[in-house]
């Protein structure tokens, strides 16, 4: 899982970074984001499932980079600015981040039951962070720059959350 989690948290503080320090928080510079941010996580995951240098369930690093890549791919589609009118892509950019963060957090607790005793508290952190962020882009009424604000702020503690995880000793506790 370190070499997944390293992968993860570089992600997502190089886009939560950006986010933080634009000047511009529209809707389309937050769908930019989603793109790097899926796109990456995607190809990333891909390359450590290829190289399998890591111990860690296959399906634990296929999961998140499949749910990545449909995420990528409706963003392109969709994330174009002659193809819908910005109230449109408001709710385009919303349900992708919901997707997104709630798709992966799914798995993410999915995969929590059978990961090693040290990984298995993490891995629900790390769902219950996505959950929320889910929860909110789905049920909270958001304008476009909230919505890409609290997507910085789901970028910025998901990536905080993974680089601790990362750079924690590997304890194994016996049952």
């Amino acid at each position: 899982m370190k070499s997944v989690n390293i992968l993860r948290a570089s992600v997502f503080a190089v886009g939560a970074t950006f986010l933080i320090f634009i000047q511009d928080h529209s809707v389309p510079v937050g769908m930019g984001v989603l793109q790097f941010t899926t796109g990456a996580l995607a190809i990333g995951g891909l390359a450590l499932y290829v190289v399998g240098g890591t111990k860690t369930n296959p399906k634990a690093i296929l999961v998140p980079a499949a749910v990545a890549g449909f995420v990528l791919s409706v963003t392109i589609i969709f994330g174009s600015q002659s193809l819908l009118d910005a109230e449109s892509r408001f709710l385009v950019f919303k349900s992708l981040v919901a997707l997104f963060a709630g798709g992966t957090a799914i798995a993410e607790l999915l995969f929590s039951s059978s990961a090693d005793e040290g990984d298995k508290l993490e891995l629900r952190i790390a769902s219950a962070i996505g959950l929320v962020t889910g929860f909110v882009f789905w049920l909270a009424p958001l304008d476009g720059l909230n919505a890409v604000g609290f997507f910085s702020a789901y970028l910025s503690v998901s990536a905080v959350q993974r680089a601790i995880w990362a750079a924690a000793p590997n304890i194994q506790r016996k049952k």
